[in-house]
């Protein structure tokens, strides 16, 4: 088995010399290099994702001002599949995985990734066939293994110190935006393109400090002053965020009384020698509009990006629609409920 992977693996890898090809200045010991290069190389021998990549360079948008912050929508049609995918247990088990190696396209290829963290975690890096940016990665662990982030918060945090400064790492979990839920994987953008990101480091006045200690910092904003309930978790050294992480998902496990992931989308990023991680706690996958039916009914699935303040909307007629009221009302109902996050508030006050 282990040579057959290895075999899978080494099929799917691009080489530095193929990469030079697209990315002549390469410096092939800089990790954010290659990942550009490995874009650079697929839109020009992937016809897949050429074709997603210059669907989303057609993308409109609509901007909404709400007080200090901005909601943005995106008319992209390339992400109709992944927006209406079934992602019940029945569904999954009836689908050949798409993230598995022996089931990409022959044209999808990209970068290994070896944890230094996390003993034996591999992914690679590939090219997101239906970008929301225009760089967008999927970063795919080699071996079919569930989306389950506790024993991986590591990984992502190891992952934005290796893409320091030039890109973010975020995930969605298994059933609040992931359209591969038996599969994990992380994916990535630019750095600033998030709007939470943007908004957190150019107004860190507006998110209040929970705690404090030498070397971390909890701090968190309400959906009463952002439409969304937040934990922003910052600190120089990575195993602060992975303790206090571990915590807040044990709480959030507490407060739903489950044993099993609370929804959640996550995004770590490094900047200035500093790590960040910030949770988005979900009370639910889809709005009740997702299911509506008729002229109520809009296409609407929030994950991580659309939980940062760019909802996607694979369909013309909901992004036409869509306005103030109608995006209050999903970040409403598939953001952690006030009384919860305010029961998490006071848990973690206690705690420390």
């Amino acid at each position: 088995m282990s040579k057959n992977l290895n075999e899978l693996i080494n099929k799917r890898l691009l080489s530095i010399d193929e990469l030079l090809k697209y990315h002549p200045s390469l410096n092939k010991n800089d990790y954010t290099d290659l990942i550009y290069a490995t874009f650079l190389h697929q839109k020009q021998n992937w016809g897949m994702f050429s074709d997603g990549w210059n669907g989303f360079l057609a993308s409109e948008y609509k901007r909404f001002q709400f007080d200090w912050f901005e909601i943005k929508t995106q008319f992209n049609p390339t992400r109709f599949v992944s927006s209406s995918a079934k992602v019940d247990d029945e569904s999954i088990k009836k689908r050949k995985c798409f993230l598995c190696l022996e089931n990409l396209p022959a044209e999808q290829k990209g970068i290994l990734f070896e944890s230094k963290k996390n003993s034996g975690d591999r992914l690679i890096f590939l090219c997101n066939p239906a970008p929301i940016f225009n760089e967008h990665f999927t970063i795919s662990n080699v071996l079919h293994l569930p989306q389950e982030i506790f024993s991986k918060i590591k990984v992502m945090l190891e992952l934005a110190d290796l893409c320091n400064e030039e890109y973010t790492i975020f995930y969605n979990g298994p059933r609040c935006g992931a359209s591969a839920p038996d599969h994990f994987h992380f994916q990535a953008c630019p750095a600033n393109e998030l709007i939470t990101e943007k908004d957190f480091l150019n107004h860190p006045e507006k998110f209040k400090v929970l705690k404090e200690t030498k070397n971390s910092v909890i701090k968190c904003i309400t959906s009463e002053e952002y439409l969304r309930n937040v934990l922003i978790l910052s600190s120089d050294d990575e195993s602060e965020i992975e303790k206090n992480f571990k915590l807040i998902y044990e709480l959030l496990q507490k407060i739903n009384s489950i044993d099993y992931e609370p929804l959640m989308n996550l995004f770590a990023l490094k900047r200035n020698n500093h790590y960040y991680l910030i949770i988005f706690p979900r009370e639910k996958h889809r709005p009740a509009c997702y299911f509506a039916e008729g002229e109520a009914n809009m296409l609407i699935s929030p994950g991580l990006v659309d939980m940062c303040g760019l909802l996607v909307t694979p369909l013309q007629k909901d992004f036409e629609r869509i306005d103030e009221k109608a995006i209050g009302q999903v970040y409403s109902e598939v953001t952690l409920s006030n009384e919860k996050f305010s029961h998490l508030i006071e848990e973690l006050k206690q705690t420390f």
